[in-house]
């Protein structure tokens, strides 16, 4: 918010955004209005009656047939007031409704739209909260309070307009307090909002919290953290109640304000209309009568006035959170000019790509490689080398920072989202599952696919035999999550939804690492068929998952520091060999441990590096090793486009595994226990 409240409009700037919603349904307000005015009407009449019923009697008519007319109208006005009501009714809710369904299904969309870094940021259940109970609110606004509006508009101008037209001087006492009612209702719009925007800011907390503990019911369970847990969402709770509890406060500060306006109105009409009908000065009984009806009847909306601001304070901070997510836009989206892929891929190629998470370092730096039609690309590295932010960027969750990714010489970047996530097939590592049955999930990128191709695509991942087995087989409800399934299920499944939308680029992160090692060697073999006449991308940390691949790189802080096929790999003895040795149960060389190896662990453990070592003598040792590894440092810094200062802020630990090899007689001693 750029602008206090005090310096909004009276219904608040983000509640007159709603008008768009609204505007394709302006016939059915019409409606709702013209019923609404003549509903008015109709509630009027009697009132205007008893006046005339009032001066029959004064003038002594004895004639039934009078009265007897005077109370049919009255039946009929109660009569049509029931159907004009019903009618305005039915109308203004409809429209609230269809714009609800309009709110609801454009914020989803536009979700939808958003980039992976916003869901990131933000809890489910704050966002969730906007789509379900914000929308919510702004519904009962529109069919509550919209209807108490136009209620309260229709009857303050009828009422006030036929108080003129029988006795202006009277309607003047009537109208000489309400400017202290808008004086109060300013007050109160000004104290009051703030509230009710911290109380939905509030909802949105609490409906984080409960969906992350729902969600996480197990380890809480496991780690008897209930107690500590119910303490912090009682916490989270008892700011929503002390901020309704406040906003509740000002509301009970405002209508006392309120209900002496009104009563001094009533007051002034009662004396001063007193005295002109005594006094002969003033309208007959019957039109006094009516006066005072009419004047009740007008001082009853100032009360519905009080709630009905309350209610609009409530709908404009649900507006406000609508409108800020409405707001945001992605920072992933399909250029102006941009086109759809014309055909299936033959080629990828990263070309010098560099990547850096906003408000953190370089993760990817300068990655290079060619996937071709029919080739299988192996990427492997320790954790956290940025094999999975590769995966990223080749799906246009982010934008790389420097350097290109071509489709056919095409610039990624050139080529719309939907067309080209229309020819991925994708598997995560943290395999996602729909509440649903199982052939619902793996339908979901292909939903017009018969039964015959569910099952191939299941047998190709492995996991036909095992759905069928299931209670309902395909028809099985496999909860939230998938959490009626196994770890290595859900993956599977995963797999085959992929395999079946028959993807020109298929991108497996960690595909198979929930599975064991004999189910793992068939899927394999059913994905090496699978890889003709398309392009996979397969990262794995198990490396016996990638050891057919047409190509492996080793990606070290992300970098490329070796390729080649599985073969060539393990003969050159480098940093795949060593993963390779301790995946197979052997030791990894020089103490350095492979799954959270960096490059200046690589070269400090690299055979030529300790041979260098190796070859000074001692007296001579620490002033050509400083020289030595800064050349080093700063040959990487300029290969990889790293930062130089930040590499040799490790100067110290390399030296000291350089050191301690020395120490060791010119043998592969281990290095001190230092922070990779």
């Amino acid at each position: 918010m750029t602008r206090s409240a005090a310096a909004e409009p009276f219904f608040g700037r983000h509640v007159w955004g709603l008008y768009r919603y609204i505007k394709p349904y302006r016939r059915i307000i019409a409606v709702g209005l013209i019923l609404n005015a003549l509903a008015r009407v109709c509630d009027l009449l009697p009132l205007v009656l008893a006046g005339r019923v009032v001066d029959a009697v004064t003038r002594g008519a004895h004639d039934p047939r009078t009265y007897l007319m005077f109370g049919l109208a009255v039946l009929g006005s109660f009569v049509f007031l029931a159907i004009f009501q019903s009618g305005s009714d039915y109308a203004l809710a409809a429209m609230a409704q269809r714009a609800r369904h309009d709110i609801r299904l454009d914020l989803y969309g536009h979700l939808q739209t958003l980039d992976l870094t916003y869901f990131e940021d933000r809890q489910t259940g704050d966002i969730m909260s906007v789509i379900v109970n914000d929308v919510d609110t702004l519904e009962r606004f529109l069919t509550d309070s919209s209807t108490s509006i136009i209620r309260l508009l229709v009857t303050f101008i009828g009422v006030y307009g036929y108080l003129f037209y029988l006795e202006w001087r009277l309607a003047a006492l009537l109208f000489a307090p309400l400017p202290f009612a808008l004086f109060a209702v300013r007050h109160f719009v000004t104290r009051v909002q703030p509230r009710y925007r911290a109380a939905r800011r509030a909802v949105g907390a609490i409906a984080s919290m409960l969906e992350n503990n729902v969600s996480g019911m197990g380890v809480i369970q496991a780690y008897t953290a209930e107690d500590r847990l119910l303490a912090t969402v009682a916490e989270r709770s008892a700011d929503y109640r002390d901020e309704v509890v406040a906003a509740e406060a000002e509301r009970a500060r405002f209508l006392p304000a309120i209900y002496t306006v009104a009563g001094l109105s009533f007051a002034m009409v009662f004396a001063g209309g007193g005295w002109l009908v005594a006094a002969g000065r003033g309208p007959t009984l019957g039109d006094y009568t009516t006066f005072v009806l009419f004047a009740a009847r007008l001082v009853l909306p100032l009360f519905v006035f009080g709630m009905l601001i309350n209610q609009i304070q409530r709908a404009e901070a649900a507006a406000a959170r609508i409108a800020e997510l409405r707001a945001t836009e992605p920072k992933v989206a399909d250029r102006p000019d941009a086109r759809d892929l014309p055909a299936r891929p033959d080629r990828i190629a990263f070309a010098d790509v560099r990547f850096a998470y906003p408000g953190r370092g370089q993760v990817i730096n300068g990655v290079r490689f060619t996937l071709e039609r029919g080739q299988v690309l192996g990427v492997v590295g320790p954790t956290g080398a940025g094999k999975s932010t590769l995966v990223k960027l080749l799906l246009r969750y982010f934008e790389p920072t420097g350097g290109r990714i071509l489709v056919n010489d095409t610039p990624l970047e050139d080529i719309t989202l939907k067309s080209w996530r229309g020819i991925l097939g994708y598997v995560s590592q943290d395999a996602f599952l729909f509440h649903g049955t199982v052939a619902e999930n793996i339908l979901l990128g292909r939903p017009d696919a018969d039964m015959a191709a569910v099952r191939r695509a299941a047998t190709v991942a492995g996991i036909d035999e095992r759905i069928m087995a299931l209670p309902q087989g395909y028809d099985t409800i496999i909860g939230e999550r998938g959490m009626k399934l196994s770890g290595g299920e859900r993956q599977r499944v995963s797999l085959a939804r992929a395999v079946l939308r028959d993807p020109a680029v298929l991108i497996l992160d960690e595909a198979t690492s929930a599975v064991d090692t004999r189910t793992e060697a068939a899927i394999q073999q059913n994905l090496y068929a699978f890889r003709e006449g398309r392009l996979t991308l397969a990262v794995a940390h198990r490396l016996s998952t990638v050891r057919q691949c047409s190509e492996i790189l080793v990606v070290v802080d992300g970098s490329v520091v070796e390729r080649g096929t599985h073969e060539k790999l393990l003969a050159r003895g480098g940093v795949y060999a060593s993963m390779w040795n301790v995946q197979s149960g052997g030791d990894a060389p020089n103490g350095i441990d492979p799954d959270t190896m960096t490059v200046l662990d690589m070269v400090a453990a690299h055979p030529v590096t300790q041979d260098v070592f190796r070859s000074y003598d001692e007296q001579a040792q620490t002033c050509i090793l400083c020289h030595g590894l800064f050349e080093t440092l700063s040959g990487l810094a300029s290969r990889f486009g790293l930062d130089r200062a930040a590499l040799l802020s490790d100067l110290e630990k390399a030296m000291e595994k350089g050191e301690n090899m020395i120490a060791g007689g010119g043998q592969d001693a281990p290095p001190p226990t230092t922070e990779p």
